[in-house]
């Protein structure tokens, strides 16, 4: 079974990628209802234009609104704008939050005919935002698609975020929410979204409750967010925690289930290896294999090249150093042997290995840092678009080799184990022996 690669748009930079390397290489594409609210018009296009015929969902982001009102504010301290244009499309209770600085409580949807309204209103945001915008485009001129047909692929509930101590009070909220959703959801699909901390995650009583209130909901399947899972450096419990949840939310896979945020592991869980425990796996241009649910800002970029056999971005300068130390950059032809010969690493390195600079080639300038000034090297654009259309080549890879059978899947993780480990210690490999270990727990101590 292979597994569905779904790609989140954030930001208009980054929408030529989406058709790299090829046209057909994604399933859907995620964008956040913020983005239609501020620039329907600019998404309509994106849509039409570079994605045309790929499905795709929209995010409402109403947990954004729950949060301390810093979480949506610019540095002036006022509303981010395009969130302050979701509001009012959303209306109450969060327009009145909004206009007094507040965040939403559970005791705004005490009310039930102020959320079934407020559900109402969300949902035709998703139905109709973008759809009318690309029926009466300049593009749809020649296509001829009604407004239905260029709908989202399936609507989200409107959701917010669940942590280990305030589950008591939300969740109810969210399970009205969901089932108000799949009363007015029309001819649409129905997606309801979970967004959980790791803490509550781990709670069991969570999640049985999720699984013997949600699951029975008329909807098409589940996105799931877990706040800042990193797969790379989560624990085995965790993370079979997290994959057993999914594979429950299945249902011996009537149900779709997407990780909106998810990397290789996620991947493998969908797989043949897992189950299938996830239809469909997300993530950014580079990025957002996970995320934290409150922006923390977003520090000072660093190439990083994305390693094959360990399914892993590490940085320039420590890719280079292990490259080097193993004879890897010795000539082109033992790089594209050893480490990759995808067509992006075959253009840059020319034939020539010292070319794998390309991936890390930066500018130096001067940052401030506390009273005084630090030389930070900050990658080219060359070396980041290198960089990036690498990485999407490799997922596309990824996902395309989910279809494989269990075994060489099994085979794949103890090959980059083996490959990594002697030269560069077993904390290079640490993540691969955690993964493995969830599917294929080894016989004897277990601690």
């Amino acid at each position: 079974m292979q597994v569905d690669q779904w790609m989140m748009f954030s930001t208009f930079a980054e929408q030529r990628f989406f058709a790299h390397p090829t046209k057909r290489s994604i399933k859907g594409v995620v964008v956040n209802a913020n983005m239609v609210a501020h620039a329907p018009d600019g998404l309509a296009a994106f849509l039409m234009e570079r994605t045309a015929n790929t499905p795709y969902i929209i995010d409402p982001q109403t947990h954004a609104f729950q949060h301390n009102p810093k979480a949506i504010r610019n540095s002036e301290g006022k509303i981010k704008s395009s969130l302050f244009s979701l509001s009012e499309h959303f209306g109450e209770p969060i327009s009145s939050c909004v206009s007094k600085s507040q965040p939403l409580k559970p005791s705004n949807f005490a009310d039930n005919k102020l959320l079934n309204e407020f559900v109402i209103r969300c949902l035709e945001f998703q139905r109709s935002a973008l759809s009318e915008v690309m029926a009466s485009s300049e593009a749809n001129k020649y296509l001829g698609q009604t407004q239905k047909q260029l709908e989202p692929c399936a609507l989200l509930s409107p959701y917010f975020y669940i942590a280990e101590n305030t589950a008591q009070d939300w969740l109810p909220i969210c399970l009205r929410l969901a089932k108000a959703a799949a009363d007015f959801k029309n001819h649409n699909k129905l997606f309801i979204p979970l967004v959980l901390s790791k803490a509550a995650l781990v709670r069991p009583k969570i999640r049985e409750y999720i699984l013997s209130h949600f699951t029975d909901i008329a909807c098409d399947g589940f996105t799931i967010w877990i706040d800042d899972l990193n797969e790379h450096v989560t624990s085995s419990t965790l993370l079979k925690q997290f994959f057993d949840f999914a594979t429950g939310l299945r249902a011996n896979n009537k149900k779709q289930v997407i990780n909106l945020h998810g990397g290789y592991f996620s991947i493998l869980a969908g797989s043949a290896l897992g189950g299938g425990a996830f239809s469909g796996v997300s993530h950014g241009p580079e990025f957002g294999e996970f995320r934290s649910v409150v922006p923390v800002g977003g520090g000072i970029p660093i190439a990083r090249y994305y390693i094959p056999q360990l399914h892993a971005r590490i940085r320039y300068r420590e890719a280079l150093d292990m490259f080097k130390r193993n004879g890897w950059l010795s000539s082109a032809k033992e790089f594209h042997h050893s480490v990759c010969a995808c067509d992006t690493c075959k253009e840059v390195i020319d034939g020539n290995p010292d070319n794998f600079v390309n991936f890390g080639t930066s500018n130096s300038k001067l940052v401030r840092r506390g009273d005084g000034f630090a030389r930070v090297d900050f990658p080219t654009t060359e070396a980041k678009e290198n960089c990036l259309k690498h990485y999407l080549e490799r997922k596309h890879y990824e996902y395309h080799s989910s279809s494989k059978s269990a075994d060489v899947l099994i085979a794949d993780l103890k090959k980059g184990i083996s490959d990594f480990e002697t030269a560069f210690g077993a904390d290079t490999v640490d993540h691969l022996r955690t993964w493995l270990s969830v599917f294929r727990p080894e016989p004897g101590l277990n601690f």
